[in-house]
């Protein structure tokens, strides 16, 4: 009698690898789930990995989710700081740069994980706080007029920040209950935007006419 032999070799995966794409499982689990889906468990399944294995480069779901934390709160301060720099040089406009921001917050999932941090009162926001407080001065000066001055950055990055945080976590239901479309967020921002920009960054209320 003949016996087969399964000559199919599993692909060895190093722990930077394991890392890497537990982290990029637990991204969709986010997105899919919400906070409350990212385990150890739940990544380990989507990997087809032994729980054991995850457990051993994470430790708990705690470290995974710090992991995971760190990761969305990095592309994401890339993307703040790429996309407000372009537009300090003219790449871009107002609404591109809102469109940015906003997209990053909603289809990654950062901005539940960041208000699921907040409302736990979780000190792994401190990083994000961090990398935030750096981005005016990263961009440096801009040509006088364009309202992206040294004093008006911060400002310009509250404003898209805080916009898309709040519109990725209640955005949609606060817009339907009242009627109004589901861009008026992100017009309202670009708007803000730009008449601050127009008055030079001077301007006390720059979204009233």
């Amino acid at each position: 009698m003949t016996i087969a032999l399964d000559t199919t070799r599993r692909r060895r995966r190093t722990p930077d690898d394991v890392r890497t794409e537990a982290i990029a499982a637990a991204r969709q689990l986010l997105v899919t789930g919400g906070p409350d889906a990212v385990t150890l468990q739940s990544v380990a399944r989507a990997l087809k990995m032994a729980h054991g294995n995850i457990t051993h480069h994470f430790g708990s779901a705690a470290n995974l989710q710090t992991a995971l934390a760190d990761a969305l709160i990095a592309d994401m301060i890339t993307a703040v700081r790429e996309g407000t720099n372009r537009l300090r040089t003219g790449a871009i406009t107002e609404a591109d740069l809102v469109d940015l921001i906003f997209d990053r917050f909603e289809s990654d999932g950062v901005g539940r994980l960041i208000g699921w941090l907040a409302a736990q009162g979780s000190d792994r926001l401190d990083s994000m706080y961090q990398h935030l407080a750096k981005v005016p001065a990263e961009l440096g000066e801009t040509p006088e007029g364009e309202g992206l001055t040294p004093d008006a950055m911060p400002k310009v990055v509250a404003v898209t920040v805080m916009a898309a945080l709040s519109a990725s976590l209640i955005g949609p239901g606060t817009l339907a209950a009242l009627d109004l479309p589901e861009n008026f967020a992100r017009e309202r921002a670009t708007e803000y935007l730009m008449r601050w920009r127009h008055s030079g960054g001077s301007a006390e209320h720059p979204i009233e006419s």
